[in-house]
C-alpha cells in the first residue's frame, strides 16, 4: 500500500474501560466529487508524516451539529498512528505500523474494528475501493453498526457495502434467495428500512415502471408488501447496510426495483399473465390502425384554418354541395339542422341524421349529421368535419378523432382554429394522408370598446348580445333589461331544445319586431348565425361544477367572434364587458394566440369494452369502466375522455340485473342531464321496461298552456329532455321496443312551442332545478329539537354572549323526567310516520 500523502491510519478509542476494539482505515486525500455523501473533517486531514506506534494525545474531532448523521454526537477523540493493541498493552509486541498498512492493503474493504464508547453507540463505516484512475476511495457513515450478540460485551462490527451497488441484480437476487436466514438488524436500521419500503411503495416512478412487467397499479401495493417480507427474511448484512446508507430516496428505489422485478416474475406469474391479457384487451395505442379500409385509401385532408367570421365553413360547404356524395359532421343538432335547411334550399337533396331524428329526403346523396352519428362504413366523395378543435374536448373529443381517422372519403375538409393544426399534421403523417392547409383571417377585425357598460344594464343598445354563464344569470339580466329599458330580449341557453333556440335566433335576427337584444349563455358560441352588433360579457367567470374559474381564452375568442357577420346589417364586430374590472382580462384573452393542443380524445368502442370485460368477470359496469381507464394504454398524442356521467348512469342502472352488457353500454350513453332527478328517474323506468321485454312507454302528460313560473318552465325543459332521450333510444334499439316514437316526436314539437311562448313572457325569478324540500303544513307534527339545539335556541333568544356550549350544558340541571319525555316524543314520531306511510299514494298503489 502507498505511503506518505496517499493514506494515514488511525485508531479511535472509547473512553471507558477498554471494551470493544474497532479499527478504521481513512484516506485523508479524499476526492469529494467521487462521493458527495462524504463529510469532510479537517481534523482527519493529516499531512505526510512518519508513523509511530506510541500513543499520542487524542485529537478532538468536532462534527457539524446540523448534519443528521451526527445528531447526538458532537465530538469524538481520535488517537492517530496507533496499532491495533488493547488499551494499556501498548508496550507489548509493538510492531512497525507499516506491517498494519500492508495488511489492510491486501484486504481492502474487509471488516475493520473501531473502538467506541458504550454510551455513544456511534459507528462509522469505512469502505475502500480503487476507482478507474487508481485512486482510493472511502466512505464514512453512521447507522451501519450491527451488534454481535455472541460476545459477552457489546461489540460493534462494521460491514463493507460499497461493492453492492455494482453487483448484477439477477445475481444478487439469487444470492438473497439462497440465504436461509437474513442478518439481524439493529432497531435504527430496521426503522430506516421500513421507511425506505414505504417510500418505495409510494413512488410514482416505481408504479409506472412496474407496468412494464404487467404489475398493475391496484396490485402494486400488494406486491411491494410481499417483497418487503421476503427482503427482511433474506437480506444479507451488506445489502441492508447499503440500503440504510441510501435511506428513503430515489437512489434506494432505483436499486431495489430490479430486485423487485425479479421477485415479481418468480412469485406472481399468474397475476402477470392475467394483467397482460387485460392490458392487451385495453390497448388503445395506434388508433389509426382501427380503420383498415380508411388506411387503404389515399385521402386528401384540407384544413380550413381560421377564426370565427372568416368564411372557412362557407368554402368547405361549397365543396360539399359540389360533390356527388357528401357528409357534413356537425358539433350540434342545431347546426346540422341549419345546414340541412340551407343545402336543400340551394337545390341539393340532403338528409338529416342526428341522435334524436332521422329525415330521409328521396334521391339524396348528401347528409348532415351530428359527429357522433357519422358512419365510418359508407364511402363518400367529400366529408366536412366542423369545429375540428373539439378533438381536444375532455368529454366529446373522441367523436371528432374517430371521424378524422375512420371516414372513408376521398376528400375530408376540416374547419377550425389553429389550436389542433400541429396534432392534425402528426396524425396525417401516421395515416399517410395528404394534408393541405388553407389559412383565413376575419373579414372585419374585432374591436374592443374601451368604454364598458359601467356596470349598468341601462346602457345596453339594439343589436347587443349579453353573455352570462348560467341560466339564473340569463333570466336575471333579461328581467333587468326589460324593466329598466324599452328593449325586449330573446333568450338562448343550453337546456333549451334546438327548435326553441332557432325560434329565438330568428326572432332576434328579424328587424321588424321589438326583440332587439339577445341574452345568452356560451351556447351562442357555435351553431347559430346571428346579427350581433356587440358582444357584452356580463362576467368572465364560470362555474365548472366544482368551483368558479375564469373563462378560458379560447372560449372568450369563440364567443366574442360572433359579433359582426359578413352579409348582416352589422359587418363590424364589437365586444366589451359590463364591468370595467373585466375589461383587462378580455383584452388579454383576445391578444393571446391559440393555445396549441398536445393531445386529442379517445374512447373505446363497445367491442373493445366487451373484450376487456371478458378478462374481469363479476364486476359492475361502473367498475369495469374504472378498471379500463386504469389499465388502458395510450399513445402520447391521445388521452382517454372523461366518463364521469356515464359511470353515474351505470351506478343507477346497476339495480336492473336483466340488462346485457351491450344494452347497458347504450343506455349509459343516452343524452340525459345527470343533475336532473326527474330525467334520471325516467331513464331508469325506460331501462326497467326494456329489461322486462315490455314496450317502453312515454308516461308523461303535456300541459295545455305556457309556463307561468320558472318552476313550470323547468318542468317543460325536463319533459322535452325526456322525450329527446326516448327518441335517441329508439334509434339505438329495436323499433318494437320503443314503439311510440311518432307520439314522442309530436309531444316534443308541442313542448318546444310552449317553451317559446313561455320565454316571450318570462318575467319571474329563476329557481334551482334541484328538487326542493316540501313545505311543512302548520298542523303537521314537527320533530322535536334535540336538547343541545333547545338550549342553543334558548341562549340565542335571551341574547346571552356565546361561549362554549359544553360549559353551558354542564352548568344546567336536567330534569328527572327527561327520559320519559323523549320516549313520548319517539313513540309519537313513529306513529305519525306509520300513518303517513300508508296514506302515501305510492304505498296505496303498490308501485314505485
Amino acid at each position: 500500500m502507498a505511503r506518505g500523502p496517499v493514506s494515514s491510519l488511525f485508531r479511535i478509542y472509547g473512553c471507558k474501560k477498554s471494551i470493544s476494539r474497532l479499527r478504521v482505515l481513512i484516506w485523508n486525500q479524499y476526492d469529494r466529487s467521487v462521493s458527495p455523501k462524504f463529510t469532510y473533517f479537517p481534523a482527519l486531514d493529516s499531512q505526510n508524516c512518519s508513523y509511530s506506534t506510541s500513543l499520542v494525545d487524542p485529537v478532538c474531532l468536532r462534527f457539524n451539529p446540523h448534519n443528521p448523521k451526527f445528531l447526538g454526537c458532537d465530538t469524538v477523540y481520535v488517537e492517530p498512528f496507533s496499532t491495533g493493541v488493547e488499551v494499556g498493552d501498548e508496550d507489548e509486541d509493538v510492531t512497525d505500523s507499516r506491517a498494519v498498512v500492508d495488511e489492510f492493503d491486501a484486504d481492502v474493504g474487509k471488516i475493520v474494528g473501531l473502538d467506541l464508547s458504550s454510551e455513544d453507540k456511534v459507528g462509522y463505516i469505512l469502505s475502500a475501493s480503487e476507482n478507474s484512475e487508481g485512486e482510493n476511495e472511502a466512505v464514512v457513515s453512521d447507522l451501519m453498526v450491527e451488534e454481535d450478540s455472541e460476545e459477552d460485551v457489546n461489540s460493534m462490527r462494521v460491514v463493507s457495502f460499497q461493492h453492492v451497488a455494482s453487483r448484477d441484480p439477477v445475481e444478487l437476487y439469487r444470492e438473497l434467495c439462497n440465504i436461509e436466514k437474513g442478518a439481524k438488524q439493529s432497531r435504527s436500521d430496521w426503522e430506516t428500512l421500513q421507511e425506505m419500503f414505504g417510500y418505495f411503495g409510494k413512488s410514482g416512478w416505481a408504479t409506472d415502471q412496474a407496468l412494464a412487467i404487467y404489475i398493475g397499479r391496484s396490485f402494486f401495493p400488494h406486491a411491494v408488501h410481499k417483497f418487503r417480507s421476503f427482503f427482511f427474511k433474506k437480506c444479507s448484512a451488506d445489502v441492508a447496510k447499503y440500503l440504510v446508507f441510501l435511506g428513503p430516496s430515489n437512489d434506494a428505489v432505483k436499486f431495489l426495483f430490479p430486485l423487485f422485478v425479479e421477485y415479481c416474475l418468480e412469485e406472481f406469474p399468474d397475476e402477470i399473465k392475467r394483467f397482460r391479457s387485460m392490458v392487451a384487451s385495453a390497448d388503445l395505442t395506434k388508433p389509426h390502425t382501427w380503420f383498415p379500409f380508411a388506411r387503404a385509401m389515399k385521402r386528401k385532408i384540407v384544413y380550413h384554418c381560421g377564426p370565427t367570421n372568416s368564411g372557412k365553413t362557407f368554402n368547405a360547404l361549397q365543396r360539399f354541395m359540389e360533390a356527388k356524395k357528401g357528409i357534413y359532421c356537425s358539433p350540434l343538432r342545431l347546426l346540422a339542422m341549419e345546414v340541412f335547411d340551407k343545402v336543400n334550399a340551394n337545390g341539393v337533396y340532403c338528409s338529416l341524421h342526428t341522435g334524436q331524428e332521422k329525415k330521409f329526403v328521396p334521391f339524396s346523396n348528401h347528409a348532415a349529421c351530428t359527429v357522433e352519428m357519422v358512419s365510418t362504413d359508407q364511402m363518400y366523395d367529400v366529408a366536412v368535419i366542423d369545429e375540428i378543435q373539439m378533438m381536444a374536448d375532455p368529454y366529446r373529443g373522441f367523436a371528432w378523432t374517430r371521424a378524422l381517422l375512420g371516414l372513408k372519403a376521398d376528400e375530408i375538409h376540416l374547419c377550425g382554429d389553429p389550436s389542433v393544426l400541429n396534432i392534425v399534421r402528426k396524425i396525417c403523417s401516421e395515416t399517410g394522408d395528404e394534408l393541405y392547409e388553407q389559412h383565413y383571417g376575419r373579414f372585419k377585425p374585432l374591436v374592443v370598446e374601451a368604454k364598458t357598460l359601467l356596470g349598468d344594464l341601462k346602457n345596453v343598445r339594439s343589436g347587443d348580445c349579453v353573455v352570462a354563464f348560467s341560466r339564473r344569470e340569463v333570466f336575471e339580466v333579461k328581467m333587468a333589461i326589460e324593466k329598466h329599458t324599452n328593449h325586449r330580449c330573446c333568450v338562448i341557453y343550453g337546456a333549451l331544445p334546438p327548435e326553441t333556440r332557432r325560434q329565438q335566433a330568428n326572432l332576434f335576427n328579424d328587424q321588424d319586431n321589438e326583440y332587439d337584444v339577445l341574452v345568452s349563455t356560451d351556447a351562442v358560441g357555435m351553431g347559430l348565425n346571428l346579427n350581433i352588433r356587440r358582444v357584452v360579457f356580463y362576467s368572465l367567470a364560470k362555474y365548472n361544477g366544482d368551483k368558479v374559474l375564469p373563462v378560458p381564452a379560447s372560449q372568450v375568442k369563440q364567443i366574442a367572434g360572433r359579433a359582426g357577420r359578413r352579409g348582416s346589417i352589422y359587418p363590424d364586430g364589437l365586444t366589451t364587458t359590463l364591468n370595467l374590472d373585466d375589461l383587462d382580462y378580455l383584452i388579454e384573452c383576445l391578444k393571446q394566440p391559440f393555445e396549441e393542443v398536445k393531445k386529442v380524445g379517445l374512447f373505446p368502442f363497445y367491442e373493445q369494452v366487451e373484450l376487456f370485460a371478458g378478462q374481469i368477470p363479476n364486476i359492475t359496469f361502473s367498475q369495469l369502466l374504472e378498471k379500463f381507464s386504469e389499465n388502458c394504454r395510450l399513445d402520447g398524442s391521445y388521452f382517454l375522455c372523461r366518463h364521469d356521467h356515464i359511470k353515474k348512469v351505470a351506478n343507477m342502472l346497476q339495480k336492473i340485473q336483466a340488462l346485457s352488457l351491450e344494452d347497458r353500454f347504450n343506455f349509459c350513453f343516452a343524452p340525459v342531464n345527470i343533475r336532473d332527478p326527474k330525467a334520471m328517474f325516467h331513464l331508469l323506468n325506460f331501462a326497467q321496461s326494456y329489461s322486462q321485454n315490455l314496450p317502453v312507454n312515454v308516461a308523461m302528460g303535456i300541459p295545455m298552456d305556457s309556463a307561468r313560473s320558472d318552476k313550470e318552465l323547468l318542468d317543460l325543459e325536463t319533459k322535452h329532455q325526456v322525450l329527446s332521450m326516448y327518441m335517441w333510444l329508439s334509434h339505438h334499439f329495436k323499433e318494437e321496443t320503443f314503439p311510440y316514437v311518432k307520439k314522442a316526436e309530436a309531444m316534443a314539437t308541442d313542448i318546444a312551442e310552449l317553451l317559446g311562448q313561455s320565454l316571450a313572457k318570462a318575467n319571474w325569478k329563476p329557481v334551482s332545478r334541484q328538487a326542493s324540500k316540501p313545505h311543512r303544513k302548520e298542523d303537521s307534527h314537527e320533530r322535536p329539537l334535540s336538547l343541545i339545539k333547545q338550549y342553543q335556541k334558548y341562549f340565542d333568544l335571551v341574547m346571552i354572549p356565546s361561549y362554549d356550549l359544553q360549559e353551558q350544558l354542564s352548568t344546567l340541571s336536567i330534569e328527572k323526567g327527561r327520559n320519559k319525555r323523549e320516549n313520548s316524543y319517539r313513540q309519537l314520531t313513529q306513529k305519525t310516520k306509520n300513518e303517513r306511510k300508508f296514506q302515501h299514494p305510492v304505498w296505496r298503489t303498490g308501485t314505485i
